[in-house]
């Protein structure tokens, strides 16, 4: 899905040269309750789905969490992160765009998004193929990026981090709660669960650092700037220090076809 505003060649280019870089990331963030961020995603489909459909499915790790039963097919535009999960035995697996999916109508029973829906545009078309996908009563799950629930004491690790970076992680496009489900609602979706949980990802050591910096999307800040953010945070680092991860989940259902 092109843009005009560099984004589509950064994702490229960034998704070349770092593919898998966000299984590694949340599969080592945990929440108390629900365990990673797949593990949550998960919990939201039925205990035996039989068709889903992983949008966006970089590495595929959802496809761990399926039942053997299950029909999985995944979906992205990037041949790097393709060519990863195909190395894992994941699939199978279609090079294809979110606005325009290789997938008969009203055949799934769940589609399911990790850390991609912010990425997706125009995201009224991508909602619109979703909806034509799923059949009625099916669901759609997905996780994204978010800035609360956090804590006082996150401030510890956040503020080493921005004032290594001097600038923000960036993502396409944001939605406030209101505003995705306004979108959902106008493709013919209805959102039926949404909520945000803080999960942490384990702080101890110039590593996870590393990783915690190369995981975030920086198309505006120098490698100068990255390698003074890994310094800083490496310097917060410790055997109890976590970095929060907020993720919001949403799930909505396709709405029956009058």
């Amino acid at each position: 899905m092109s843009t005009d505003d560099g984004w589509s060649d950064y994702l490229t280019d960034y998704h070349r040269s770092h593919a898998g870089i966000t299984e590694r990331l949340l599969t080592r963030a945990v929440h108390p309750d629900v365990g990673t961020p797949y593990e949550w995603l998960r919990s939201a489909l039925p205990r035996h789905p039989e068709r889903v459909i992983d949008l966006a499915c970089g590495s595929a790790p959802l496809y761990d969490l399926l039942p053997q039963t299950s029909h999985y097919v995944g979906l992205d535009v990037s041949e790097a992160e393709l060519r990863l999960a195909a190395d894992r035995e994941r699939g199978p697996l279609l090079r294809a765009d979110a606005g325009s999916l290789p997938i008969d109508r009203g055949s799934a029973d769940a589609v399911v998004c990790s850390m991609a829906i912010m990425l997706l545009r125009p995201v009224e078309t991508v909602l619109a193929e979703v909806a034509r996908v799923l059949r009625p009563g099916g669901l759609f799950v997905t996780i994204r990026p978010v800035t609360r629930p956090v804590r006082i004491a996150d401030v510890r690790v956040t503020v080493p981090l921005l004032l290594g970076l001097r600038h923000m992680p960036e993502v396409p496009q944001r939605f406030s709660r209101r505003r995705l489900r306004l979108r959902h609602t106008a493709a013919g979706l209805t959102t039926i669960d949404d909520r945000a949980l803080r999960f942490t990802h384990p702080l101890c050591d110039d590593r996870d650092a590393a990783q915690v910096v190369e995981a975030l999307y920086l198309p505006h800040v120098t490698e100068l700037r990255r390698v003074a953010a890994v310094q800083r945070l490496a310097r917060a680092a410790g055997p109890d220090r976590e970095v929060p991860i907020s993720i919001r989940r949403t799930v909505a259902m396709r709405l029956p076809i009058d």
